[in-house]
């Protein structure tokens, strides 16, 4: 299995990242892609990685929650740190769209996002995109910018069916995560109806942690739990969810 999204440098994992990773392999999880959400992250990050190099895979980039006043000139690092060594990182992430904390912002957040979708093109690299509250703006960005070179994964999807088929039809893929197991969540209908031919699994661990999990602290052993609940759910056994979505992030990460 791959976690496609686990956010194992956060200081929630201080005390016990490497018992964390023990479980996560020991249960299936091969690689886990780390993506970076501000400065201090990229720190943490690469500092894993160092520890874990067959393990962990990173991406770069702002997450729509750090737009500040200063982001241009975070974003102007970053793309030096692109140009630089792009094949350090398989992703460009975690980028996108939030307004959930923020409605004020939003013009800022979709001129970093621009920014930043043009290293998917320059350096032929998925994105891993955060939406929140934001699926209307979120859309019209991709839709003006749709083509065959940039692809991507809608991380933590929790979008309709119509996004859902819109964003297939642009050759995206969806992140299912936690979410979906939770009894509330429609989720399961919505990959009922499209298939596993463009989905992608992940943890966003320490958020988001699924049945029997939940409201605990989740972690990249937990996709475990995923894969198994949407075996049950969907008919299929663990070991081809495993394969079809592991297939699914090898091709998008091109890995």
């Amino acid at each position: 299995m791959i976690d496609t999204h686990t956010h194992l440098d956060s200081t929630k994992f201080s005390d016990d990242i490497d018992e964390v990773i023990k479980r996560a392999v020991s249960v299936g999880v091969k690689k886990m892609y780390l993506p970076n959400v501000d400065d201090n992250s990229l720190v943490r990050m690469r500092n894993l990685q160092k520890r874990y190099p067959n393990y962990i895979e990173l991406m770069l980039g702002l997450h729509p929650c750090d737009i500040n006043s200063d982001w241009e000139k975070v974003i102007d690092r970053y793309d030096k740190i692109w140009k630089k060594n792009p094949s350090a990182f398989v992703a460009v992430g975690e980028i996108g769209l939030d307004l959930y904390w923020d409605k004020s912002n939003i013009d800022k957040q979709i001129l970093a996002l621009n920014r930043q979708l043009n290293w998917c093109l320059e350096y032929d690299k998925p994105f891993s995109m955060h939406v929140r509250d934001a699926w209307e703006p979120m859309m019209k960005v991709l839709r003006d910018r749709k083509s065959s070179q940039l692809r991507g994964v809608l991380h933590c999807f929790t979008g309709s069916l119509e996004i859902a088929n819109e964003l297939i039809d642009m050759g995206h893929y969806l992140g299912i995560g936690g979410v979906t197991t939770f009894k509330n969540s429609n989720l399961i209908k919505v990959i009922s109806e499209i298939g596993l031919s463009h989905i992608v699994l992940e943890t966003d661990s320490p958020y988001l942690a699924p049945v029997p999990h939940r409201g605990k602290r989740n972690e990249s052993s937990y996709l475990f739990d995923i894969a198994l609940y949407l075996s049950r759910v969907l008919g299929h056994t663990i070991e081809h969810i495993k394969q079809v979505t592991s297939e699914n992030a090898n091709h998008i990460f091109k890995k």
